[in-house]
């Protein structure tokens, strides 16, 4: 084991370092905040895509300030012989961009959108959340041009995953998510689920 993997573990046993399964599988205090005003999904203009920027960067200070964390990308094993049509959008620079280091690998049996068991590799490296650094990454998963990243903090286990609509924190302390909730409440879904 390495240290991001004894960490997951730690913090999150039981769950895929992915926002959408730690939702689906039920992770604790989760909320969802909203990119763009009226829930829309993607940006038309500049000036969209800068409220998108702007939002993830308050949330993300909010759960890390200076202090370290880490970036994670979970990556998909395209089987020999499939094409998928994602791999066209390099899904996976800002592994190399950041030097994130191999950190584990497991199978996936569970995800009822594939009919066969699909291979996953989790790259991780630790980092400090500074504003605006990750822009160019997190417009990539605004554009759904990126593939599955998040970042976790080195000391709570709080999770910062966004999405192509918004992103979805998992927070270690019920406190904070209402704290967040109501700071930010114009940045949540109206619908009563929260998605």
């Amino acid at each position: 084991m390495n240290q991001f993997q004894d960490l997951w573990a730690r913090f999150h046993e039981g769950h895929r370092p992915i926002g959408y399964r730690l939702r689906q599988g039920g992770a604790a205090n989760w909320v969802r905040f909203h990119s763009l005003p009226e829930s829309k999904r993607y940006a038309e203009t500049d000036e969209e895509r800068g409220i998108i920027l702007r939002r993830q960067n308050a949330l993300a200070a909010e759960l890390f300030a200076s202090d370290p964390c880490w970036l994670v990308q979970t990556h998909w094993t395209t089987p020999d012989g499939v094409i998928d049509v994602a791999d066209q959008n390099d899904p996976f620079a800002a592994t190399r961009q950041f030097n994130l280091e191999p950190a584990f690998a497991y199978v996936d049996d569970e995800d009822e959108d594939d009919e066969d068991p699909s291979s996953w590799r989790v790259h991780a490296g630790v980092t400090r959340w500074t504003d605006r650094v990750f822009d160019e990454l997190l417009a990539d998963i605004a554009e759904d041009r990126a593939g599955f990243t998040l970042w976790m903090s080195e000391a709570t286990g709080s999770v910062f995953a966004p999405y192509d609509g918004g992103v979805d924190l998992f927070l270690a302390e019920a406190e904070q998510v209402a704290a967040l909730k109501a700071k930010y409440r114009q940045w949540l879904s109206s619908h009563a689920s929260g998605l």
